[in-house]
């Protein structure tokens, strides 16, 4: 554990260097908040408030260093939940980073967490944990290269921390080239967090945030706002994502560890075991299958060899040797069947080497795993654009309806194409439809990819027209459908019908109303039309808000 000092009921400020802070103007600026603005906009692109037991995060008068206000972050121990206060700034993989904020903490023998990350959240990992602070029996303590972390460089992974106390000039601690948490060079950080506990639930701190600055060591331009908290609509998001769906063909992006089957309790075996270090290299690349010790459990030896096998099939994927690609990821999918990216990997490969049969039947058995994850449209997409018979779903909506005699056959098939597909529906539907079970699978499957290749083909129109023709049939059918009139909205959206969109996206959340997904493009569309109080209304029920109540 590295310095610390004593916390009592003393306003601390923790800043850069001068010789840094001066280089500081309003085009090295990231990210700037006094708390004193009129109206502080939550968003992707501002920060999220999460208060949803007894915890709160809440603007106060009550201590501040500059201006009239701060942020106040309590916690309530026991309440099954903590408060958070997450910013978030275009993402820095090089050069130097500033962070100047200012600490008061009411209680501070309770603790309280502060860090800086990356894409890879508030893990002790490469663009993971960046910067970290907690207090500790009252003292203010950092975690440096793997213990309890401000000019930042990225480069080097090391910063410069000076903690000052209100009205004294000179520092309590000045450090200079500290190792950030993990000890990695060339983090990105992206994102910044305050917090209580880590999720123990035994923390009842009180404690206030004021003047939070975060710069950067050259002038950059920064998109502007295209609405409130945030630099672009989901629709921009969907355009990025055909870019690189176009130009990077390949595996999806991991974007957590539970992906690859390992969480909190695996984490914690793997550290007490001393492998952390190797996963991560495994997962960089920078280790392989055979750096693995023979002599460690047999959990850690899966979880380890599963890693370095789908690390295997991304290489060979990016290479073109998608047989060999498959290979990696079947592998790891059968040692840990938890790390859903290994079976959605599987897939692709399998699209790729246009195996279909076998693309329907295992897509079908993950899709539950992926409802509601922002990269199973892409998967779709990617799948889409290689299947050959796409016209299939044109020709089911074509046909008769089904005469399906009994209720359990219908029941069935209602659950299917309302999108509740999981292992125990394939189940009954093979029993129940033993030879053209699949067909009912494949058809639901083709039609979702058939959507999202239409547009990522820039064919709105067709893609409207189709999903059109779904709600009718479905509705034929008596089966509810609040994913197509998702759709709807979606297609809409693109061919700037905002009206029409929002009336396809109230009614999809009038018969779903558990979809969270939805709420962002509420948000979107009622900025485009110009209600700021409902698209303020929506966002926040996604991103929190920060008032004074």
């Amino acid at each position: 554990m590295a310095r610390r000092v004593q916390i009592q009921f003393v306003i601390l400020t923790l800043l850069l260097a001068p010789r840094f802070t001066a280089q500081l103007n309003p085009s090295n600026v990231l990210v700037s908040y006094s708390f004193d603005d009129g109206d502080l906009a939550s968003g992707p692109d501002t920060f999220s408030v999460f208060a949803h037991a007894k915890g709160t995060v809440t603007l106060s008068l009550a201590s501040h260093l500059s201006g009239y206000r701060s942020v106040e972050i309590r916690d309530v121990a026991g309440d099954g939940d903590f408060p958070e206060l997450q910013g978030y700034f275009h993402p820095r993989d090089k050069g130097r980073l500033f962070l100047h904020f200012a600490l008061m903490a009411a209680t501070p023998h309770e603790e309280l967490n502060i860090a800086l990350a990356g894409p890879e959240w508030f893990t002790l990992r490469k663009n993971g944990i960046g910067f970290w602070l907690r207090t500790q029996g009252g003292y203010l303590c950092q975690v440096s290269d793997n213990v309890v972390n401000v000019a930042y460089d990225i480069d080097q992974g090391v910063y410069d921390l000076v903690i000052n106390k209100e009205a004294q000039p000179k520092p309590v601690i000045s450090l200079t080239r500290q190792s950030n948490a993990p000890n990695q060079p060339g983090s990105v950080v992206d994102k910044f967090s305050f917090i209580g506990d880590k999720g123990e639930d035994r923390s009842n701190v009180a404690y206030y945030v004021d003047d939070v600055l975060v710069g950067v060591d050259e002038a950059i331009i920064q998109l502007p706002f295209v609405a409130p908290g945030r630099r672009k609509l989901f629709i921009d998001y969907w355009n990025e994502s055909q870019t690189q769906l176009r130009s990077k063909p390949g595996p999806l992006e991991v974007m957590g560890l539970s992906d690859l089957g390992i969480r909190s309790k695996e984490i914690q075996s793997l550290r007490n075991e001393g492998l952390w270090d190797l996963l991560l290299q495994l997962i960089s690349g920078k280790k392989h299958r055979t750096d693995i010790p023979s002599d460690v459990s047999a959990e850690s030896n899966q979880l380890l060899h599963a890693v370095g096998f789908w690390r295997d099939g991304c290489e060979a994927m990016e290479k073109g040797e998608t047989i060999g690609a498959l290979a990696g990821f079947e592998r790891a999918d059968q040692l840990v069947p938890s790390g859903k990216i290994y079976g959605m990997d599987a897939v692709l490969a399998l699209a790729a080497l246009g195996q279909w049969q076998e693309v329907d039947a295992r897509l079908s058995r993950i899709y539950s795993d992926w409802q509601g994850d922002l990269r199973l449209p892409v998967a779709l997409a990617k799948i889409g654009l290689v299947r050959k018979n796409l016209d299939e779903a044109e020709q089911w909506l074509r046909g008769p309806a089904e005469q399906v005699p009994d209720e359990l056959g219908q029941g069935l098939l209602r659950r299917l194409r309302s999108g509740g597909i999981n292992e125990t529906l394939l189940e009954t539907l093979r029993s129940r439809f033993p030879d053209n079970w699949a067909d009912y699978v494949r058809d639901v499957l083709i039609a979702e990819e058939y959507f999202f290749v239409l547009l990522w083909k820039n064919q709105a129109p067709e893609a409207e027209q189709f999903a059109e023709r779904m709600v009718t049939r479905y509705q034929s059918l008596g089966i509810s459908s609040p994913k197509w009139l998702e759709r709807l909205g979606d297609a809409s959206f693109l061919m700037g019908n905002f009206a029409v969109a929002l009336e396809r996206y109230e009614e999809s959340l009038r018969k779903d109303d558990g979809n969270a997904s939805i709420l962002v493009k509420l948000s979107d569309v009622h900025f485009r039309l110009g209600d700021l109080e409902r698209e303020r209304f929506y966002r926040e029920k996604i991103y929190g808000r920060l008032s004074s109540e």
